[in-house]
């Protein structure tokens, strides 16, 4: 190598048209009167630091009222018109990692009341900020829903309102456990947050057929307690019963509740949150109820189709619904939110957007009784029964693409109605339109020939040409049936009455329209298999066939009730 003049640029790179450091500096320049974003490390109370992106509009209307929402799913995600529609409209939007998640500090430990108190320091510590006028309000939905009414819960002297979207929080009536029914599903949302990062490495599908459950865990490897503490804990115990805040609604704070009739995650816990606020909050007359024909997701991000089926005016817009509502309590606007009808629900049976004074109230029982000729009647009728045998290596269930989320079940029942090991009763065609509005009951008189099985009943709408579209749901594990919060082994052969909760429903059944139940002992994937044993479903390995036998007549009076509008 010797010594001279290159001759030109190193690596005969050509000259750019601007000096890369000019680019730098371009870059690094703030413009402080318009809108900005910029990462935040927000303290806890114990020390612990959460990170959060805060989004700031315009300097010209700062100071300016603020939005958080706490998620587990990467506070730099999510769809950007979510933050931009209201920092356009002049809110500052705070997005922060919950704990252990992300880049904050601490254990990621799911569904904890430390959840809450960080919810209370996030809001106090964003109103102290001299970017934020005092006035918080708070959002989410799923996850983002629980972090929102954990917040509420704690009653922050700055937060101002509320709009959480399915909201979790009705812990084992709801998830993990369904009154003792695994929500496997929960496999795939384990895979995604097992650590820190939204993680998308994991073939996650070829989980689902792995027995035991428990075993599932050692191909996840979480991070934190959450995933032994799901497996150790399948009961309402002490542990789920203290996450709860059943009977202690006292939050003052103006809620706009939203969910969808179609949520097979979270409506139980959405309505059970709306129910208990308006038991026991002060701002009971400023809490509202907007139900959709929505699936999970649909609820924050609305559409007029569900799995083929149409529902006109089933698409709204959502976030100026959202705008408007926190125009009226973090701004004072008299907007018109006051006289908004409290109640608003979409019928999927008339496909109409309806309005009632209340949620509860304004109905009677109607029970349809089980019949020896697979009908459902308004008697007993004979005494006789119906068995069938659950498998668990070959489980009913609706068809879910465990390739694409979300996960999303179809409502037409003909598949599974088809399997064996289903049974079902039907109604004779109904004389007049039936609106059914609140939570539901299948009462089963029934007996199985182990120790433990699983109850899965959905109600339907049967059409005129014979189509069965699933209105409500619910399931109860055998062992379960007598005290969510100690399972007890059940007698082999003998007769018990199971209570199962439907989840709730506002459906109008059409004249000429037949009303069904449809049982089986198991719904997969959605739901992990029962293998007929007493003991935990994460550890039970060895499948048996169940026989199974539901009774109805006089004395076994086997029934669906619902509470259908006078």
């Amino acid at each position: 190598m010797t010594y001279g003049t290159l001759g030109r640029a190193p690596f005969g790179a050509p000259t750019p048209d601007r000096p890369p450091r000019d680019v730098f500096d371009a870059y690094r320049q703030v413009d402080p009167t318009a809108p900005r974003s910029f990462e935040a490390g927000i303290p806890m109370r114990d020390g612990v630091e959460l990170a959060a992106t805060v989004h700031l509009p315009a300097a010209a209307v700062l100071p300016a009222p603020a939005i958080v929402r706490g998620t587990p799913y990467d506070k730099s995600a999510g769809m950007p018109q979510d933050v931009s529609r209201k920092v356009d409209a002049g809110y500052v939007h705070v997005r922060y990692d919950v704990r252990g998640r992300g880049k904050s500090e601490g254990l990621w430990h799911p569904f904890t009341l430390t959840e809450a108190q960080d919810g209370h320091d996030v809001v106090e510590w964003v109103a102290a900020q001299d970017w934020c006028g005092g006035a918080v309000g708070a959002e989410g939905l799923s996850y983002d829903g629980w972090t929102t009414m954990a917040t509420v819960s704690q009653n922050p002297p700055h937060l101002r309102a509320a709009t959480p979207f399915s909201a979790a929080g009705r812990w084992q009536q709801e998830i993990p456990y369904t009154y003792g029914c695994f929500q496997l599903f929960f496999v795939w949302w384990w895979a995604a947050v097992r650590r820190r990062i939204m993680d998308s490495s994991l073939d996650v599908p070829a989980l689902f057929d792995l027995l035991p459950v428990q075993a599932m865990g050692d191909v996840l490897d979480t991070a934190g307690p959450g995933w032994a503490e799901w497996m150790e804990h399948d009961a309402l115990d002490d542990v789920w019963r203290g996450r709860r805040f059943d009977g202690a609604y006292t939050f003052d704070v103006p809620t706009l509740h939203v969910t969808g009739w179609h949520d097979r995650e979270d409506i139980q816990a959405a309505f059970h949150h709306y129910e208990q606020m308006m038991a026991h909050s002060p701002a009971r007359d400023r809490q509202w109820l907007l139900v959709g024909p929505w699936s999970h997701v649909s609820s924050y991000y609305p559409t007029s189709t569900y799995k083929g089926i149409e529902y006109p005016g089933g698409t709204v817009d959502m976030a100026g619904i959202q705008l408007r509502f926190f125009d009226r309590f973090l701004r004072g606007e008299d907007n018109g939110v006051d006289d908004e009808p409290r109640v608003q629900l979409y019928d999927p049976g008339a496909k109409s957007w309806q309005v009632r004074p209340a949620w509860a109230g304004g109905t009677r029982e109607l029970s349809l009784y089980l019949g020896d000729d697979a009908t459902l009647g308004e008697a007993p009728g004979t005494a006789g029964s119906h068995s069938y045998d659950y498998d668990p290596l070959a489980p009913n269930g609706l068809s879910v693409d465990l390739e694409n989320l979300p996960l999303e079940p179809d409502l037409d029942l003909a598949e599974l109605e088809a399997q064996p090991g289903v049974v079902s009763w039907t109604s004779a065609p109904l004389d007049g339109a039936v609106t059914i509005r609140g939570w539901g009951e299948a009462e089963l008189w029934a007996s199985t020939d182990g120790e433990d099985t699983e109850w899965h009943v959905k109600l339907a709408d049967v059409d005129d040409e014979g189509r069965a579209l699933c209105v409500a749901w619910g399931c109860l594990r055998a062992s379960h049936g007598k005290d969510l919060s100690a399972p007890a082994a059940v007698t082999p052969g003998a007769v018990e009455r199971y209570s199962i909760e439907l989840t709730p429903m506002f459906h109008t059944i059409r004249p000429g329209h037949r009303i069904r139940l449809v049982l089986a002992s198991s719904e997969f994937p959605w739901f992990a298999r029962n293998l007929n044993t007493f003991e935990p479903i994460a550890t039970q390995a060895e499948p048996r066939v169940a026989h199974n036998s539901v009774f109805h007549g006089d004395a076994r009076p086997s029934r669906i009730r619902l509470e259908i509008e006078s």
